[in-house]
């Protein structure tokens, strides 16, 4: 998956939840947030799913998007510039480090630990990392997921990685979809900030009602 799919699909994901996290009535109008203009309805089933959704937004607060942005491409902010600057024996390749269920786990941890005084930001970007190995399905890769586990992390040549983004974002569905899928949840969140004239506040914020 690449960056709109990534960045679309997760801030599309989190928005859900921090919607569903603030309704507790069942089958009625409920406002998602306190400036909102809209109402939503729940069944009644889903309620404690609600519920839970809500108890973990209440031990966040207010969502940062702005962090949320940076959870969803951290494992290729922190593999593929070093892979494409300084390819070698210790950057092998655009999904080594970032990319390893070790030290996701490490940094949720850590965000759990800053939760208890009241400081959520590194469990947001924690969460989003974590959606960044699941939208790459790094199941299937399971030596990079597990390093070091299974062995070395596996060396991927640079040369043709461009073109090979290319040619199969034309020729596999599996690639393009997520794309536009994120692209057009970018689009409808961009949208609404803009015509609130909440740009300014994002910014600053990165609150988006």
């Amino acid at each position: 998956m690449l960056l709109f799919g990534h960045v679309g699909i997760t801030v599309g994901l989190v928005r859900v939840c921090d919607v569903l996290g603030s309704i507790d009535k069942p089958l009625g109008s409920c406002s998602p947030g306190p400036s909102s203009e809209s109402h939503l309805t729940v069944p009644k089933r889903l309620l404690p799913l609600c519920r839970r959704i809500k108890g973990i937004r209440r031990q966040l607060g207010s969502i940062d998007y702005r962090l949320v942005l940076i959870g969803a491409l951290l494992p290729d902010i922190l593999d593929k510039p070093s892979w494409l600057v300084a390819f070698s024996d210790v950057f092998p390749s655009g999904r080594a480090y970032g990319h390893t269920f070790l030290l996701n786990m490490v940094l949720f941890v850590c965000g759990l630990i800053l939760i208890k005084y009241k400081q959520s930001w590194l469990l947001i970007i924690s969460l989003g990392s974590m959606l960044h190995l699941i939208l790459d399905q790094m199941w299937k890769n399971p030596v990079v997921l597990w390093w070091p586990l299974l062995g070395p992390l596996p060396s991927v040549e640079i040369t043709g990685w461009m073109s090979g983004i290319i040619h199969r974002l034309f020729s596999n569905p599996g690639i393009y979809i997520p794309e536009i899928v994120g692209l057009i949840i970018i689009l409808l969140i961009g949208w609404r900030v803009i015509t609130r004239k909440k740009t300014i506040n994002f910014i600053r914020t990165g609150a988006i009602d």
